[in-house]
């Protein structure tokens, strides 16, 4: 038994008898000895006592009155005693809705789970959706649903060749001619086409919740992001990202240790009045961007690697800001990489970093140590620029950059 109910129980079991007796005796036992009246006996009292003696009619009302002040007091510890009952009552109703609602959404959850996991591409798409709906309705579900995309981003899975597009767009247009159905499915029983929207769609679910603002390019923010969804965590290493971006918005932490971004991957504008999209660590670790990567504008306020990356075309960091310790060893750069404007706040590497194609750290701030140890430029061109103090020293290898003296 509850507490409550215990002293509930306690205050009926005194009460009761008590009402009872004032009901009865205790209103006469109260007059004479707490208000010090009694009833007329026909004897005069003596001349020095002041009178305390009623007649009987007076002696009924105030016994009346006695009792009806008793029996309001009982009404109001009765009205109160329903209160309390009607609360814990409403509360326990309340507490059986939410356990039912959550048993549905677990229901509603493991079925878009169950869509994600098999089926046509459309079922998979009806899936996503499911899940946004239901993280959009219920908050505690929100990171549950988003590690689900996470998971679902990270599946293994090798993007059509474009010439493998083509080919499969020609058997299509050959099967709708002869009325015959084409093979499009893969090994695994999914058309890599169809593949590819669903994980396109999964992307921008993503990137649609995780957008803080609502702003174009040229704009600054107008307004937040209704759909926004604060304080989550991105989970993507070693997941295959396809034209992937996330800009003007706001993870609390981001994990793309090993990934693979594929065509044009945007983190441009990641940052409003100071706070950083990548309020905690950033890892791209062994990421691969064979397309353009666009970092212009971020800004990353903790721990942030880019150890053993891979940048396959221009890689654009112009006005970033790192703020923690930032790690480019290994990285490798293929074609350009503007570091133009950008500021690095703590302990800083670039240690046996590759740079084959132009380079700018013009006007780049770096206010805690830097390292370019053993970097290699294998095109040196005259154009590049390097942080002040540093210079490259050629020799049968390429050109090594040096500090001065």
């Amino acid at each position: 038994m509850k507490p409550s109910s215990i002293i509930v129980a306690v205050l009926v079991l005194v009460t009761v008898p008590a009402l009872v007796w004032m009901l009865g005796p205790g209103a006469t036992w109260v007059l004479e000895n707490i208000d010090g009246v009694t009833l007329d006996d026909g004897i005069p009292p003596p001349a020095t006592s002041p009178p305390n003696e009623l007649t009987g009619t007076d002696w009924a009302a105030a016994v009346a009155a006695v009792r009806g002040n008793v029996l309001a007091v009982a009404t109001g510890l009765a009205a109160l005693l329903a209160v309390f009952y009607t609360a814990r009552n409403a509360d326990t109703a309340r507490r059986t809705f939410r356990l039912g609602e959550r048993g549905h959404d677990t229901d509603r959850f493991s079925k878009a789970v169950e869509q994600l996991g098999g089926g046509p591409a459309p079922v998979r798409l009806g899936g996503l959706y499911a899940l946004e709906q239901l993280a959009q309705n219920n908050p505690r579900l929100r990171q549950t649903v988003v590690d689900v995309i996470c998971a679902y981003l990270r599946m293994p899975w090798t993007p059509p060749r474009e010439e493998d597009r083509q080919q499969r767009i020609r058997a299509a247009q050959r099967a709708a001619r002869t009325r015959s159905p084409g093979r499009t499915e893969t090994r695994a029983g999914r058309a890599p086409e169809e593949e590819r929207q669903v994980r396109l769609t999964a992307q921008r679910l993503l990137a649609d919740h995780l957008a803080w603002c609502e702003r174009r390019w040229w704009q600054r923010p107008t307004s937040v992001n209704p759909r926004f969804w604060p304080g989550m965590r991105l989970d993507l290493s070693y997941a295959t990202l396809l034209d992937f971006g996330l800009a003007n918005c706001r993870v609390l932490h981001a994990d793309f240790h090993g990934a693979t971004f594929i065509g044009r991957t945007s983190f441009s504008r990641a940052t409003f009045v100071g706070d950083a999209s990548f309020t905690g660590y950033a890892s791209f670790h062994s990421a691969t961007f064979t397309g353009h990567a666009d970092f212009g504008g971020a800004a990353f306020t903790d721990y942030t690697a880019f150890r053993g990356a891979t940048f396959a075309s221009y890689a654009d960091f112009y006005g970033a800001t790192f703020g923690g310790s930032t790690w480019f060893e290994k990285a490798s750069f293929s074609e350009e990489a503007s570091f133009l404007l950008a500021t690095f706040k703590g302990t800083t590497s670039f240690d046996e970093a590759t740079f084959s194609g132009p380079v700018s750290f013009n006007e780049a701030t770096f206010a805690g140590r830097v390292t370019f140890t053993d970097v290699r430029v294998t095109h040196p061109n005259p154009g590049n620029t390097w942080p002040p103090g540093w210079r490259l020293e050629y020799g049968r290898g390429g050109a090594v950059l040096r500090r001065d003296g």
